[in-house]
Formats: structure tokens, sequence, C-alpha cells
């Protein structure tokens, strides 16, 4: 006969008893990750783990209760949770700004008796947070000799910045002191530098009553730079389907259609031209990071030239920002880790790590 012991280490794959388990959620605009932890003395493990197509489910109590019973473990055995949601977060509710679904936090406490209650975050302070868990391999660096400090990088603490193009695009700050900052920077006005830039806003303008950074930095965007293009370099008659993103990522790194190189290209300008007024803005002497769902598909595209010219071209702080590393974030489950170690710190400075 199986003991009880023997059974709850054959449901968590192995993990003892009494280590604590933590429910993790990534729920962003493409794509949802639940994930189960275990925290032993201060490495957290991943133990199960499961991806959704976010557009296939409309009941998120549902889906996370799908996901327990699927790997047999009751609410009542997990310690707390943390859900990464990719909206502004509210008193009692996030609007998940890409999906267009607004999650009520009580009704989710209702349906969970964790030990401790869920937590709910932004997805860019979870992507922040999980950014303190990574390991070297994790990160590819932009502009290596960066890294070698100037006498601004020799403060002992330094701010960092995060900026994530994805479905959406996420902006958030790092503090000296390691708090993380998530905002609703992607918002902003679009600021064009060039003449091409300036008819690109013309053009959004004309369909969008706001122009934005994420009306370009975001897979729609990608789209939509492609429209303008294609717009300019052809007669008003010719009407050609308009790629999905990913489909013009692929074109355009593979060298098979000039139009998706142009629009990739000018996506990348555009994005070192924002990153590099985010690290203004933050003064990001630790780091730029580019996290979401797109910089790690288009790594030629970003190591090119223009990106970093982009980046770099802010008049009389071209120097200063020459000082400053960028970092693409390469590990997908990044805010799926932040929002593990927020759920084993419940409320106290975590001071966990990845295992």
């Amino acid at each position: 006969m199986i003991q009880q012991n023997e059974v709850i280490n054959l449901l968590y794959g192995g993990i003892e008893r009494d280590c604590p388990l933590y429910l993790a959620g990534d729920i962003g605009g493409t794509k949802t990750l639940l994930g189960l932890y275990s925290l032993k003395g201060t490495e957290l493990t991943l133990v199960k783990e499961r991806h959704f197509p976010s557009r296939d489910w409309q009941d998120l109590i549902r889906l996370i209760q799908g996901f327990l019973e699927e790997i047999s473990v009751p609410p009542e055995e997990i310690s707390g949770g943390c859900l990464s949601l990719a909206g502004p977060i509210t008193q009692d509710k996030c609007l998940l700004t890409n999906l267009n679904r607004v999650i009520h936090f009580q009704t989710l406490h209702s349906a969970f008796a964790l030990r401790k209650p869920l937590l709910f975050i932004n997805d860019l302070e979870a992507m922040g947070q999980g950014l303190m868990l990574l390991k070297d391999d994790d990160l590819l660096c932009l502009n290596p000799s960066a890294k070698n400090p100037a006498s601004a990088l020799s403060k002992p603490s330094l701010n960092r910045a995060l900026i994530a193009p994805g479905t959406g695009l996420g902006q958030a700050m790092i503090l000296a002191d390691h708090r993380v900052y998530a905002t609703e920077g992607a918002h902003s006005d679009y600021a064009p530098r060039t003449e091409q830039e300036v008819r690109l806003w013309r053009f959004l303008s004309q369909q969008y009553d706001h122009v934005s950074y994420e009306r370009i930095l975001s897979g729609p965007g990608l789209a939509d730079i492609y429209r303008f293009l294609h717009w300019e370099s052809h007669p008003p008659s010719h009407h050609d389907p308009i790629p999905a993103p990913a489909e013009i990522t692929k074109r355009a790194l593979a060298g098979i259609c000039p139009l998706c190189t142009e629009t990739l290209k000018l996506f990348v300008k555009v994005l070192g031209a924002e990153a590099g007024n985010l690290a203004l803005r933050t003064l990001a002497y630790g780091g730029v990071y580019l996290g979401g769902g797109i910089p790690p598909k288009i790594l030629p595209m970003l190591q090119e030239n223009f990106f970093l010219e982009a980046f770099l071209s802010k008049g009389r702080f071209r120097d200063l920002l020459s000082q400053i590393p960028i970092y693409v974030i390469l590990n997908e489950r990044t805010a799926l880790l932040g929002a593990a170690r927020l759920a084993a710190a419940a409320g106290y400075p975590p001071t966990c790590s990845q295992k």
C-alpha cells in the first residue's frame, strides 16, 4: 500500500512533502503560462507547467482549476500564488488590455482557498522580479563594450529599465534598491524622428485617435508598419493580403521579402529610439532589458548597427547612453519566475533564487 507521503512525492515529481508549493501565472495577450513551483530553502524549482493560447479561454477560474486537477494538486496544498497580468492593476480588478477582458480579484480569491491569498501584479512588474533570478545565459548583450563601466557606472546600486514588445508593449523601471515599478509609458505619444516616421504617424493617425508607441512596437504594430510601407510603394488599386506579424518577421529574416525586411528594420529603429528614451527617463545605468515575445525572435536584426544607432542618437547625451548595456531577455519564463518569486515572498522582501 502506498503511504500518503509517497503519493505526494509521486504527484509532485519527487518534491518533498514539507516543501511549500506556489502557484504562478503569466497571463499575456497571446499566451498564458501556469506553473507550480516548490521552495526548498531559498531555491525555487519548477514542478509543473502548462501553456495555453490566451484567446482560447474565457474563464480564468476554470483554466486554473483545470490545471490543478490535471496535475492532481488541490488548492489547499498550495501555500500561496501570484498572477502576472498584462494590464493596469487597480485595487480590485485588472483589464487585460489586448484581450479586452476584466479579471476580478475577489472572484479569484473566493474560488481558490490557498493557504495565503493570491497576489496580482502587472506583467512588467513580474518580469522585473523575474529578472533578478536570471542567469548569464538567459541574457544576450547587444553592446558588450558598454559592460566595461565608466565612472558613472561604478556606483554600487544602479537603476535598470525594461521594455517589452509583444502582443502589446510594456515598460517598467527597477530602482537601485530593487523595487520594480510597472508603467503605462507605452501609451505615451509616439515621437517620429525622420520624414518617413512622420509619414507613418500621419498614416496611423487616420486610423487611431491616438498614436502611441504601442501602436508601432507590438505584433499588431508590425502589421501596421507593413500596411504603411505597402501603401506608399504600391498603387491605390493594388491590394495584397497583409501577412501576419510572425510571417513578416520570418520573411524579413529569411531575406525573401524586401517589404518585410523594410518593415522589420523600421520597427527596430523605433524600438531603439524608444529604448534610448526609457534609458534617459530612468537613468538606467544598470542596463536596458528587452523583454516580451518579439526581441528573441529578431536577434539578427537587433544586432545590426541601426538599432544601436537609434538608441544612441540623443544629441548631447550620446556619450552617456554609450555607457549603458542593452540586454535581450532570452528566457520566456521570466514573468512567470517573477510571479513565483513574489508568491514565495508572501508580502516580505523576496530572497529566493531559481534552481
